[in-house]
């Protein structure tokens, strides 16, 4: 048998067979099979019988250049491998009946991407030469769009011939100038192409990221099993795929880049919205961006792939039966590509990332896929967030500067800083001046247009929240007056429970409701403000009677459909509205000297911690109590003159004075 790999060979001037048509997938076969077989190998291809096999780049390939060789004069039999057979739940490697075409005197060719894992032991001890396909140049992209327009095609870079062979197929038309389709291959490289790959990924090291606690731990652990996997002291079957989930911006795709680099990894990028916009988006299209993610992945290892908004291969227990029929096959094929992945033998690592991990199919989750859930959330300690301020102005301000931008950044995810850095170095270098906290304050805190007025109703309203949150014993970890967005301010508190009961739901009802108690409360009166609240408070109260089965009905909206809110439920929501709101209105009583002095000090501060919340409302309970105990020691020392008075009233002077001090 013999083993090569061979490239282009200057003294071999044959050319493939390309039939009589311009089009680009049998030019493509014909560039990539000169490269491949010199005059040598085209004329054991047709000395027979021999056993040939074809290594290609990739799966794609396999089918394209089986239907070249089979156009060739004197043709072997062809035979395409591109994934094993079934045998009931397993899968077998193929080839092994195609042998008997050798006492007929044929040779037998077959075109694989992995030969060795997918063809038949049989095959492989039998065949007399493999030949590598290399994978697409700059140089033979060239020579295609030469024969195919004409024109000399200039600006073919390294990231073209990368492109998925559909995708370049699509873009090489038939009638096109060379200048033409140069720029619809540079269009699709701005884009991404299906599966973006990079040998030395940019960023940090993993042990330079400003993580949070579960997020170091987990990737800590998992470069380890990735190196050790590499050193081959893992079987990579023991590698733990994960989904890491969170809101944007919290740096998911940075965390894989990183894990990549550190491990000395490929890092392949991909998301589920690119395999529709890079293809046809029809079924096969997205199909073939799947396998082309999987594939680079195989052909890169090591590697680390993260595949983004996995969220949108729908979770199948929720789609009607039109949308099953159609998602079936791509969310079954998803699941078979990451088993092969899983079982190929390779150092893999592969991650999804979401922000919507509750929409995931649950066979996508299962242990063996990607199981471990790792939550990317902003950080929510002074700790974390002084880290996080560190690792992007690096040397730039003191720790006692950063500690004062604390409470500015309290909820902000990493993105949001980062951008927040980099515009205060923009405005500092437009000031030809060093850095300082306060062109990041201000880019921080935008210039505020609202009247005192305003701006005192929403700190009245936060501190609803907040006070009302902390009397029912949550966790809160910030208030704001600074607007994001719509929002005029905002309250964040962290949810009693991932798995919330009646009581859980009542207390973020009440929590929701919180603003409008201070506003009735402390400020000028209901406003407004509340809309949000009052809809977010419905919609809790809603999903707990027609959803979570928190209450009497137990019929589930997700097998009816939307929900009808009927007269009844609407009086039940009402009802249990009113009473949190009392209870609400009863918190803010309660605290209602130190939301005003608390108020005072937000409008100026903009922003308070948890920790600052919780030491003014400790201090404010203590004088409430010094205030109570003094009046009732105001009323004893009454009572007591009181008994001692003469009839003609003389010290009723005195004792009226007592009980105004």
């Amino acid at each position: 048998m013999t083993d090569a790999s061979y490239n282009n060979d200057n003294d071999d001037n044959e050319t493939l067979d390309e039939g009589t048509g311009r089009d680009a997938t049998d030019l493509l076969a014909g560039a990539a099979l000169s490269a491949a077989l010199t005059r040598k190998l085209r004329a054991q291809l047709k000395r027979h019988p021999s056993v040939i096999i074809l290594s290609v780049p990739n799966a794609e390939w396999v089918p394209v250049l089986c239907q070249a060789i089979r156009r060739m004069e004197d043709a072997p039999v062809v035979r395409g491998v591109s994934e094993g057979g079934k045998s009931g739940a397993s899968k077998q490697r193929i080839g092994k009946d195609e042998l008997r075409w050798l006492q007929s005197g044929k040779s037998v060719l077959f075109v694989s991407q992995d030969p060795g894992a997918l063809l038949h032991d049989a095959v492989l001890a039998g065949c007399d030469v493999t030949v590598t396909v290399p994978a697409l140049t700059p140089a033979l992209l060239r020579q295609v769009i030469r024969q195919l327009t004409g024109g000399i095609a200039r600006g073919v870079t390294k990231e073209m011939a990368e492109l998925d062979l559909v995708l370049l197929v699509s873009l090489l038309r038939p009638g096109s100038t060379a200048k033409q389709c140069v720029a619809n291959l540079r269009r699709a490289v701005g884009r991404g192409g299906a599966a973006n790959v990079s040998k030395a990924p940019p960023g940090p090291l993993l042990e330079a990221l400003p993580l949070t606690e579960n997020v170091r731990e987990w990737a800590d652990q998992s470069a380890a099993d990735l190196r050790a996997a590499i050193a081959g002291q893992l079987p990579s079957e023991q590698m733990v795929y994960a989904v890491l989930e969170g809101p944007a911006g919290t740096g998911k795709t940075l965390i894989g880049e990183s894990l990549a680099r550190s491990t000395g990894s490929a890092f392949v990028y991909s998301s589920v919205g690119e395999w529709f916009t890079t293809g046809d988006g029809a079924l096969g299209g997205v199909a073939r961006n799947l396998r082309l993610f999987i594939e680079t992945l195989l052909n890169q290892a090591p590697s680390v792939g993260l595949l983004d908004e996995i969220e949108s291969v729908p979770n199948r227990a929720t789609m009607d039966n039109r949308g099953r029929d159609w998602w079936n096959p791509v969310v079954t094929l998803f699941l078979t590509e990451i088993d092969r992945l899983r079982k190929s033998g390779r150092p893999i690592l592969l991650l999804g990332a979401t922000n919507y991990y509750s929409r995931l199919d649950a066979a996508l989750i299962r242990p063996g896929r990607l199981h471990q859930r790792v939550s990317v959330l902003p950080p929510s300690t002074d700790a974390e967030l002084r880290a996080l301020l560190r690792y992007y102005l690096r040397t730039d301000m003191d720790e006692a500067d950063i500690a004062r931008l604390l409470p500015l950044v309290q909820g902000a995810t990493p993105a949001e800083i980062e951008g927040a850095v980099k515009q205060a170095r923009r405005a500092a270098r437009a000031k030809k001046r060093p850095l300082q906290p306060a062109d990041l304050v201000e880019q921080i805190v935008p210039l505020d247009e609202r009247s005192a007025e305003d701006v005192r109703s929403v700190a009245i309203h936060e501190l609803g929240h907040a006070v009302v949150a902390y009397g029912l014993g949550l966790d809160v970890t910030s208030v704001s007056i600074i607007p994001q967005g719509l929002s005029s301010g905002h309250m964040l508190v962290r949810r009693p429970s991932l798995l919330p009961t009646w009581d859980h739901v009542t207390k973020l009802v009440t929590v929701a409701l919180g603003g409008r108690a201070a506003d009735i409360v402390v400020g000028t009166g209901a406003h407004a403000g509340a809309e949000a609240d009052l809809a977010e408070a419905t919609r809790l109260l809603l999903a707990a009677h027609e959803i979570q089965g928190l209450r009497d009905d137990l019929v589930s909206r997700h097998v009816l459909g939307s929900p009808i809110m009927r007269d009844e439920l609407h009086r039940r929501i009402s009802v249990e509205l009113d009473q949190c709101l009392d209870q609400a209105i009863g918190i803010v009583e309660g605290n209602r000297n130190t939301i005003i002095m608390l108020a005072e000090r937000l409008m100026e501060e903009k922003v308070l911690s948890g920790a600052q919340l919780a030491a003014a409302i400790t201090v404010g309970n203590a004088a409430a109590q010094r205030s109570a105990a003094g009046k009732d020691q105001r009323g004893l020392q009454k009572h007591r003159q009181a008994e001692s008075l003469p009839v003609d009233g003389s010290t009723e002077q005195e004792v009226n004075n007592d009980v105004l001090a």
